[in-house]
């Protein structure tokens, strides 16, 4: 053997470490172009406008009663902004109203009450791909959303729906929400005194429903 030649252990031990140089090469830049397992979950519209909201931002809950005859279906939905807190309970599938009440709002108060919501996972998100329609046909079917107020050159006021999750009250029927449910309809409620004597009188409207000895007006049974 001439001097300064790798001996042939060293040969091997410098073609074991190339490889390995070149796999570990080859695992991050595949890491790279598939976006990796490390890479944090991408935010949703509707989070980011929890996280910042704007002067249009507004959130709502919606309840559907049960599935029904259209005499005897009710729904529920509670609406707050800036500036306005807002709860409408219907009648039939048609959209009758029963009760509409709106009540102004601040600035401060709706803040606090999006940095609660927040706490309470209210934009937290379970992906599924399962359809809502027609889900717990005996319970409540309930959306919770985030949505801006836009308006256009002719001045008319629409709203754009950033994200839309739902859930039930049905035993493993949990849709796409993933947050605190009854943290979150509880502070929902709150906005707005006496929305539980609202909801029970929407429940006196179905007093003849099928489902009227086991079910609650969709929330009523939260405290």
């Amino acid at each position: 053997m001439r001097r300064g030649q790798p001996t042939r252990l060293g040969a091997v031990l410098l073609v074991i470490v190339a490889i390995t140089v070149v796999v570990c090469g080859v695992v991050w830049v595949g890491q790279l172009l598939l976006g990796g397992g490390s890479n944090p979950r991408e935010v949703s519209a509707g989070q980011k406008l929890l996280n910042e909201p704007n002067e249009q931002v507004a959130v709502r809950m919606s309840t559907r009663g049960p599935v029904n005859a259209n005499e005897n279906h009710y729904s529920i939905v509670m609406t707050i902004s800036a500036n306005q807190r807002r709860i409408t309970t219907y009648h039939g599938y048609d959209g009758s109203v029963i009760h509409d009440e709106q009540l102004s709002n601040t600035k401060i108060a709706f803040d606090d009450f999006l940095a609660a919501l927040n706490r309470a996972g209210f934009m937290r998100e379970n992906p599924t791909e399962e359809p809502h329609q027609g889900i717990c046909a005996t319970g409540q079917l309930i959306f919770f959303e985030v949505f801006e107020y836009v308006r256009d050159e002719q001045g008319n006021v629409s709203e754009k729906s950033a994200t839309k999750l739902w859930t039930t009250t049905c035993d493993k029927l949990n849709g796409n929400f993933a947050g605190l449910l009854n943290n979150v309809i509880n502070l929902f409620k709150a906005q707005i005194p006496g929305s539980q004597t609202i909801i029970d009188n929407a429940k006196k409207e179905v007093r003849n429903s099928v489902y009227r000895d086991n079910y609650d007006t969709g929330l009523g049974s939260v405290r």
